[in-house]
This record gives C-alpha cells, sequence and structure tokens, in this order.
C-alpha cells in the first residue's frame, strides 16, 4: 500500500480537485481477484426464492434449500459495465436536482437514529415525528446539506406502516432528494404510489427519482431475503438502490482493514448482480461504510482511525468499478456535542472526501448513528464546509497565481489594496466560516463566546423560520389517502 504521486483528478476547465489513492494498481487488481473468487468459489447468501430464481435463469449456479448462489467472475464483470457512473439524484423541486458524476461533493443528514436528545434540555428521550419534522427542516434550511436522510424514528406512528409515515413527513418538510429504507415489500407499491404523486408520472419518476432506497447486506456474505425482493420491485421502477455492505471488523469481517474492504466488495458486487439482472442500467451506489467491532466495550465503532482508510481503499475501488460512491463520515461515537464529536467527524469526513466520494453522510447523529442532536448539525454543517472547500481543490492558472500582483507589489508591501483581493474574497478564494471564532482571545471572553450555545441558537433560528417549500394542497391531500390506505394494508399484515 502506497500514496500514489498522482492525488489530484481533473474535473473540467483545468480544476484539480484533491484526491487520495493509497492502494498500487496491483493492489486493486488483488482485491477485485479475491472478491470475484470469494462470489465463484463461497457463494453469496440470498435465500430468497425469487432472488435465486433470477439468477439461475441468467446462468448463475443456485441452491435452493442453503439459499446460495454462486457468482461467475464474466457475469459480475457485465452487471459492472450496464451499472451507469452518472446519476441523476433529483428533488421534489428541480433546483435541488444533483448530478453525481464525480465533479463534486454532496452532503446529507444523517440516519436513522433511535433516539433524539433535545437541544434545550439535553434529554435522551425516543424519536416522535416532531423530532423527525424539525431535523429535517433544519437539514433544508442548512446551505451545506444537499439531501436529506431522515434522520430519526418516530415512535408515535403505526409501526407497520413507519417507514411510509416517515416518507411522508420527509417529503412534507423538504424539497430536496430523499434517501431512505423501505424495510418490508407490503411497503413497496405504496411508496410508489406516493413516489408517482410527487412526480407526476411513472415516467417522470423513472427520469427524475426524488427518492433513493438504502438495501443493506446482512455480514458475511448475505442479504435480507425481503429487502432483496422489494429492492428489485425498486429498481424496476428506476429507483436508485445504494448497496450498503455493513460488515464489522472482527466480528462479521476479518480483523484487518483490507480483510473487511474484501468482504464490503464481495457483498457490494453481489448487490450489483442481483439489481442488474433484475433491471439492466439501473442506478447503484456504494458506500464506503464499514465499522469495527471494539472488543473492550462490545460497541460498534463508526469514528475509529481504520474508519477514514476504509473511505479511501473503496472510495479507491469504486473509482476502479466507475460507480458512484458514498463516503460515510462526518460520524462520532460521542454520546453529546462536544470535543470527541468535532474530532472524530473531521477525521472521518475529510477522509471520505479526499476519497472521491460523489455523496458524504452524514451530519446530525451521534452515538454510532443512534442520537440525533440538531445542535451537532449545526456543528458538523461547519465541518463540512470546510470539508467541502478542501475537496473544491485550485485551478492554477495565471489569473489564480497572481504573478503579475506579486510583481506590482513588490519587497515588502501588502495586497489589501488591489481590486483581485476584493473580488477573491467574493468569490470564495478565502473559507469564511459562519460558527468558528476568529476574533482575539480578550474579545472571546468579552463576548462570551460559547460554542454550542451558539449551535442552539441557530438551531432555534431555523426552526423559526416558515416551513419550506411546502407540498402542495391537493399533493398533500393525495399523499395522506395513500398513507391512511397503507396504515390499514400494513396493521392487517402484521396481524
Amino acid at each position: 500500500m502506497l500514496l500514489q504521486q498522482d492525488t489530484r483528478r481533473e474535473v473540467g476547465e483545468g480544476s484539480m480537485v484533491p484526491e487520495v489513492r493509497i492502494l498500487s494498481d496491483e493492489e486493486v487488481r488483488t482485491l477485485h481477484t479475491n472478491a470475484l473468487d470469494i462470489l465463484e468459489k463461497v457463494g453469496i447468501k440470498y435465500e430468497s426464492h425469487g432472488a435465486l430464481r433470477l439468477l439461475e435463469e441468467h446462468g448463475q449456479k443456485v441452491d435452493y434449500d442453503s439459499g446460495i448462489a454462486w457468482l461467475k467472475p464474466e457475469i459480475v464483470e457485465r452487471c459492472l459495465a450496464t451499472t451507469p457512473r452518472v446519476i441523476t439524484l433529483a428533488g421534489r423541486n428541480p433546483k435541488h436536482d444533483m448530478v453525481l458524476d464525480g465533479s463534486r461533493l454532496r452532503v446529507t443528514t444523517n440516519g436513522q437514529g433511535t433516539f433524539t436528545q433535545d437541544h434545550r434540555t439535553g434529554e435522551r428521550r425516543q424519536g416522535l415525528v416532531k423530532d423527525l419534522r424539525d431535523s429535517t427542516k433544519v437539514g433544508h434550511y442548512i446551505d451545506v446539506v444537499d439531501y436529506i436522510w431522515p434522520m430519526v424514528v418516530p415512535f408515535d406512528v403505526p409501526g407497520p406502516s413507519r417507514v411510509l409515515h416517515e416518507m411522508y413527513h420527509a417529503y412534507a418538510m423538504s424539497s430536496k432528494h430523499i434517501q431512505h429504507e423501505v424495510q418490508l415489500p407490503e411497503h413497496v407499491p405504496f411508496a410508489l404510489e406516493m413516489l408517482e404523486v410527487l412526480s407526476g408520472s411513472k415516467e417522470e419518476l423513472r427520469r427524475r427519482p426524488p427518492y433513493s432506497v438504502v438495501s443493506c447486506t446482512v455480514s458475511p456474505l448475505q442479504h435480507e431475503p425481503k429487502m432483496a425482493e422489494l429492492c428489485i420491485d425498486l429498481a424496476r421502477a428506476g429507483i436508485p438502490i445504494v448497496i450498503w455492505p455493513m460488515p464489522l471488523t472482527g466480528a462479521t469481517a476479518p480483523v484487518t482493514v483490507p480483510g473487511t474492504c474484501l468482504m464490503s466488495l464481495v457483498e457490494f458486487l453481489s448487490g450489483v448482480v442481483l439489481f442488474q439482472t433484475a433491471a439492466p442500467g439501473c442506478p447503484l451506489i456504494y458506500p464506503l461504510g464499514p465499522e469495527v467491532l471494539d472488543m473492550k466495550s462490545g460497541m460498534a465503532v463508526c469514528a475509529g482511525p481504520e474508519i477514514p482508510l476504509f473511505n479511501l481503499i473503496l472510495g479507491q475501488m469504486a473509482k476502479f468499478y466507475k460507480v458512484p460512491a458514498l463516503g460515510v463520515g462526518l460520524n462520532s461515537d460521542a454520546k453529546i456535542p462536544g470535543i470527541q464529536a468535532a474530532y472524530e467527524s473531521m477525521q472521518t469526513g475529510l477522509a471520505a472526501a479526499l476519497s472521491g466520494a460523489d455523496l458524504l453522510v452524514g451530519i446530525g447523529v451521534l452515538d454510532d448513528n443512534n442520537t440525533l442532536s440538531l445542535t451537532q448539525m449545526i456543528i458538523e454543517s461547519e465541518i463540512a464546509r470546510m470539508v467541502k472547500r478542501i475537496r473544491q481543490g485550485v485551478t492554477v492558472t495565471a489569473e489564480s497565481l497572481m504573478a503579475h500582483l506579486i510583481a506590482k507589489a513588490g519587497p515588502g508591501q501588502h495586497f489589501l489594496g488591489f481590486k483581485e483581493t476584493l473580488n477573491g474574497l467574493k468569490t470564495g478564494e478565502v473559507f469564511f466560516p459562519k460558527f468558528s471564532y476568529r476574533n482575539t482571545y480578550d474579545k472571546y471572553f468579552a463576548d462570551g463566546h460559547d460554542e454550542i450555545g451558539e449551535a442552539r441558537a441557530e438551531v432555534e433560528r431555523l426552526l423559526a423560520l416558515p416551513d419550506p417549500d411546502p407540498l402542495p394542497p391537493e399533493t398533500d391531500r393525495e399523499l395522506r389517502r395513500i398513507l391512511d390506505a397503507a396504515d390499514k394494508a400494513c396493521a392487517e399484515s402484521a396481524a
């Protein structure tokens, strides 16, 4: 493993973005070859009869008793070839559309916690609809948040249809793209009906999907059968699928970083084969997100130093496979906003950005993705702005070098009076933070500056704003009608 000399990538108009490549070409090929070998000789457990039948019909060896399929290398390669490199994640409002082509980093909120830490009292409690709506509203108004992942599970809605309520409330509070999870096959027809209402038609939904769905594997080497089946249906409808391997170093994956990355690659490729076989050309996204088991506490760790390595290695593999990547950073194992939460969020977020990922999750959930914190949303939005500025990179031209100004100023002079300096400040050449304090030591204490207090005040300011871009009344009524029907059908199915 080495740091490649070629650590910048041209993205158009001569702009170069920083991109860390820590694998040699030989190491990339070694990982890929081993992944193909495991897929062919060890196999993947799908369990779903429908998934196995589909794979068998397309030339794969399957065993219905064990639920395992063995995937041929040439079919894996063929499915990778039909996976699009450039995809669009649309917003409910077209101004929030995102084209994932490798040129920009897009940031989302994090999901999905089961608890909320009240930003006023500090109390930690189960999530409610109000928390889901408040966090979506705050996420919509934060400039650095490009799309929304519903951030907390609301326990005050019917359990069998809960994910559909989450979808509704997310769209009610934001017109940005929503990334989410559908958990049961019976949710799919209602989810698609809601999305068709939002898009206007099946055809428009396929052309500009305002929704992408997360499909988590079950490490080691398994797909949850119901999740696999429902995501096949969604892929066929044109919904982008986020194939999320979740190996845990030392527990459900080898104890080494490369071994865990290999497990992630195998599981991702098994999803590529399944969904490209079902719907050739369907948009897929690769999250770079294994975690580590802390052997002392028994807790999963989302922000150890291994996490940046996972992002860098798997981000390089995503480039090799020519698939859009979702960097996993801005994460923390800290329980409350503070020093640990800040340094862990920065180290994971920066590495994810420098992996070359198209997307970065995510802002605002602490305690290994268990606890929503509106306060942390504000803090991590500041970190995300810094990370985005670094990822933006530079363009080296005569205009940006300003050699003529250096000559004009000469020895011992300053650049404050040049119009180019003012123009550069206006166009973002120098980063200006929204919340970081940059004044003098004495003024810091004279002002009574308090980072956590400032973040809480910003939460209150955003919550006091009008609800953003509300649903048209007719659309809202239709979504509620579908939701009522889903409540009844899902309750009957669960009985």
